[in-house]
């Protein structure tokens, strides 16, 4: 009887272990990127609304289509003149977008895609874009005058500090009378 009785009790345990894992099997989450090609956009936040636009979306629209999905997260990248940048992130819960569907809370602003886009000046022109170019006659650094000859070094002197632990004179420094006996090799 006991014997029975830890049969039926695996048997549920088995049974409830296999339902928790096929529904943990089944949670899904998708990652996508858009593209927006800002060439005509004149302003930075013109750029960043579409983006907003285009990410609710998406996030709709792949909560709406799959039921399975539990997470999205979407990256949106703008693209102007050549140059390809991270313009917003969001990661969020069906829950959570359920809860509160504002992507303020759950996006991720890429802030230098102002500049990195180009943004950051008025004029799109190609002469502010390119690089200037130096004269075309270079010229050479002017270097100062040679010493005169006749100069000597300047060697700085000790300075006079009074001292009350020690004599008031001060160092004494070797002069030319003090060799006047020859090193002997």
């Amino acid at each position: 009887m006991i014997f029975n009785y830890r049969i039926f009790w695996t048997t549920i345990l088995i049974i409830a272990n296999l339902l928790t894992t096929n529904s943990i099997v089944l949670a899904e989450t998708k990652q996508t990127s858009q593209l927006i090609d800002s060439n005509n956009n004149n302003s930075y936040k013109v750029l960043v609304k579409q983006a907003e636009d285009l990410v609710k979306n998406i996030v709709n629209q792949e909560f709406k289509n799959n039921p399975q999905i539990t997470e999205v997260t979407v990256t949106i990248l703008g693209e102007r003149q050549s140059q390809i940048v991270p313009v917003l992130r969001l990661t969020v819960s069906r829950s959570e977008w359920q809860n509160n569907p504002d992507i303020d809370e759950f996006t991720r602003y890429f802030a230098d895609a102002k500049f990195l886009l180009k943004f950051d000046n008025n004029s799109t022109t190609t002469s502010d874009s390119q690089p200037k170019t130096p004269n075309s006659s270079p010229q050479s650094p002017v270097a100062p005058p040679p010493p005169p000859s006749d100069s000597r070094p300047i060697v700085p002197q000790p300075s006079k500090r009074s001292n009350p632990s020690k004599s008031n004179s001060s160092p004494r420094f070797p002069t030319d009378a003090d060799d006047s006996g020859e090193i002997d090799d």
